[in-house]
């Protein structure tokens, strides 16, 4: 006789605001890993902009590049689906780490600006206030004031 046992997964409804800012979180990640292999592979072309790298070093870069916007959104989305209190605040912390690394790059690096540069500015900052969007109605629903 065979016994086959079912096992079911109490999965917690997310709101649509928590939804993208997840989804936005793993799609960041993604695109830093790739462009992280793109940049330690020297498949991904910076022209002269490699001289302006610190200590010129694509492989540092890479690196740099996977950890802030790739590894620190995996680990603030994984605590999220965790549901761990502080991934709120992670939140946070993955937007304006996102803003930093673009404005950052663009005092280093200069002209000419690329439209990705803008649009992943405008990404950090739309993960930030989705954010804090997210914190304000946690604190509304859990009965804690500003």
């Amino acid at each position: 006789m065979t016994r086959t046992t079912s096992h079911v997964v109490d999965v917690p409804r997310r709101s649509l605001l928590e939804r993208a800012i997840l989804w936005s979180e793993a799609l960041l990640a993604t695109t830093a890993y790739l462009g992280a292999i793109g940049l330690i592979s020297g498949r991904l072309d910076l022209g002269r902009a490699v001289g302006l790298l610190p200590l010129g070093s694509l492989l540092l870069a890479g690196l740099a590049l996977a950890v802030v916007n790739g590894l620190i959104p995996t680990v603030v989305l994984l605590a999220a689906l965790r549901g761990h209190r502080w991934a709120e605040v992670g939140h946070l912390v993955v937007g304006l780490a996102l803003v930093t690394w673009l404005l950052v790059q663009v005092a280093v690096l200069g002209p000419p600006f690329s439209p990705l540069q803008g649009i992943y500015l405008a990404w950090g900052w739309i993960i930030a206030a989705l954010a804090v969007r997210l914190a304000e109605r946690r604190r509304k629903t859990d009965g804690r004031s500003p």
